[in-house]
């Protein structure tokens, strides 16, 4: 079926982590002789990053910005310039960001396109620097965009016909290079994210320059199973009785466990057809991810060295707070179920600070304390014993391992026996033994090649096919509010007028919450009628609700999404019938009102406010 990401010349993705970034393309040529059998597996060229240790496939997400708020530089290169700089003092009054993307999960009920981001290092007693957070968003897009062109540029300089320009700091220059009208672009998203979060990104990539026509939001553990179900990702058992790894078949059940740097999202889907699969079950997750593990360590030193001693060096050597922070990250990537002590250097900024601050060398203060016996300082070495580093995983693992189990406890996921971990912090050795453990014999754990790019290369599939999804489970339950006559009996007393019989605030649903909801399919029609026979103008206020049968707008889980209003064009001014339907199966909502009257339609997209 054709779509208008197929006919772009170029689907490019870009996976947009909490703890790593990246982003990948593929040409419409290249992907059509993958769908005529020409080719095993699409040539999606993604892009490495050079770091000190060598080439990694994603960058860190950290941001650079000058002190005009221009954009300066991305990943390994704003962390080395960073540090490089920092200590010298002529980066007071720059910006730098990283992890920053979890703020969207943290700050979800307050989340606008007016929200702040605090720069990355907080020191207590200082006001820290900030940003509007959709143009650090977007400054970050505009950059993988311009990597992209300019990758393209040097692979395809052949086939040049148009051109476009780079934004680079305060100056432009042109390139030789596709359109961006030659582009469909992809953004990855958790499934767990709201709306609000959602439209936030799309919000960023308009700033970018990709226009709504240009982009589609993918899941992140949808994308991953777009990518895993051509990959042999299951075990089958053959005649002879022996196991071996297979691809999906249809009707083969199979949950996706998407562990990145911020967020774990789980989602369960069945193959049913040779390019297509419906998920079975909502998505479900939370803040699990590996960043949970850093946060883990980072209390670790608060008992270790006291919070007075990190609020100085963050103040006074931030270049020095930020290597340890970096020297952990490399330590928690590399450490398994082996591994009997973790060496981390610790700049001695931190020790001198802390000698400063208590009299005392660190080495002499340990035995005192509760991690005698569990780390052993050597100069600037520190090194941690296996128990007492294992502890740092606990939390992401025992919500984790706690969730799948209760999952595949499900008597509606009973037929489910694979479960596919990807994500960056599926690579934990350590996360997956806890994984297996769990759940026992009865589920094929499977890591797939190249776990931390399932999302990526997948969304860049995703942008071929985006009829791959065929259908959801809705999350949440959507309606409008509206008026009706009080039900004695039924509404809540508070509910009862003073006046008359109508009351306001009543949940109207048009989904419910773990309904299926089948990909770009409306709704039943529901019909209203104004109040007022002269109005002029009608508004419907849509909702969200996590509960499954709510009855009023007002009530606690639920949440305005938008307002969309209506001018009335009708020459009866008692003939008001307006019919109203919405599509809940995307990643925006769609509503379309008619009036009957004049058979006049209106289409609402649902933004932030």
């Amino acid at each position: 079926m054709a779509t208008v990401a197929s006919k772009k010349l170029v689907v490019a993705a870009i996976d947009f982590g909490t703890a790593f970034s990246g982003y990948a393309y593929c040409s419409k040529h290249d992907y059509d002789e993958y769908l005529q059998g020409n080719e095993e597996q699409p040539r999606i060229k993604c892009q490495t990053w050079s770091s000190e240790g060598g080439l990694t496939p994603k960058a860190p997400t950290c941001v650079l910005f000058r002190p005009n708020q221009m954009f300066h530089s991305f990943g390994y290169e704003a962390q080395t310039y960073y540090r490089d700089h920092l200590n010298k003092g002529d980066l007071s009054t720059w910006f730098y960001f990283e992890n920053f993307k979890m703020m969207l999960y943290k700050e979800r009920d307050e989340l606008t396109k007016d929200t702040w981001l605090k720069e990355s290092i907080n020191v207590e007693g200082i006001t820290p620097k900030r940003m509007k957070a959709v143009e650090v968003f977007a400054a970050v897009i505009e950059y993988f965009k311009g990597q992209i062109l300019k990758s393209l540029l040097t692979s395809h300089g052949d086939k040049v016909t148009s051109k476009t320009e780079i934004k680079t700091d305060n100056s432009s220059k042109k390139t030789d290079t596709f359109s961006n009208d030659d582009f469909h672009w992809v953004l990855t998203v958790p499934a767990i994210w709201d709306l609000k979060a959602k439209q936030f990104m799309r919000d960023a990539a308009e700033k970018a320059g990709i226009s709504k026509e240009q982009l589609s939001l993918a899941l992140e553990p949808e994308a991953a199973s777009v990518h895993c179900r051509k990959q042999p990702v299951t075990v089958k058992e053959q005649p002879c009785g022996n196991k071996a790894i297979a691809s999906l078949e249809e009707g083969d059940q199979y949950m996706v466990f998407d562990q990145g740097g911020g967020t774990t999202d789980i989602t369960v889907h069945e193959v049913t057809g040779p390019s297509s699969v419906k998920e079975i079950h909502q998505a479900c997750g939370g803040y699990w991810g590996g960043n949970t593990v850093n946060g883990e360590f980072y209390k670790f030193l608060v008992k270790l060295f006291g919070g007075f001693v990190i609020n100085d060096v963050k103040k006074n050597h931030p270049a020095d707070y930020f290597e340890l922070m970096h020297n952990f990250e490399r330590n928690k990537t590399s450490f398994k179920l082996d591994t009997d002590k973790v060496t981390i250097r610790i700049p001695v900024a931190w020790l001198d600070t802390y000698k400063e601050s208590t009299k005392q060398k660190l080495k002499d203060v340990i035995p005192q304390t509760r991690f005698n016996n569990k780390i052993e300082l050597s100069n600037d070495k520190m090194r941690i014993k296996h128990s007492l580093f294992r502890s740092f995983f606990d939390y992401s693992i025992t919500n984790v391992t706690d969730e799948l189990d209760k999952l595949f406890k499900k008597q509606e996921l009973s037929g489910v026996h694979t479960l596919l971990a990807v994500g960056g912090f599926s690579e934990s050795s350590v996360l997956i033994d806890a994984v297996k453990q769990k759940l026992g014999q009865k589920v094929d754990v499977i890591v797939p090649r190249d776990p931390g790019l399932a999302v990526l290369k997948g969304a860049v599939m995703f942008g071929f096919e985006p009829g791959t999804i065929e259908s959801r489970v809705s999350r949440y339950t959507y309606g409008v509010a509206m008026q009706r006559h009080y039900i004695d009996g039924f509404d809540d007393a508070s509910k009862r007028p003073s006046h008359g019989s109508l009351i306001d605030d009543v949940f109207d649903i048009h989904v419910k919450k773990g309904q299926v909801v089948k990909i770009g399919h409306f709704g039943p029609e529901h019909t209203y009628f104004p109040v007022v026979d002269d109005l002029k103008c009608a508004h419907f206020e849509f909702f969200a609700s996590e509960e499954k049968d709510p009855k009023y707008t007002t009530e606690k889980d639920c949440s305005m999404l938008g307002v969309l209003s209506v001018d009335l064009t009708r020459k009866d001014s008692k003939d008001g019938e307006l019919s109203l339907k919405i599509n809940a199966s995307g990643t925006e909502i769609v509503a379309v009102v008619k009036e009957k009257a004049t058979k006049n339609e209106y289409r609402a997209y649902f933004c932030l406010f």
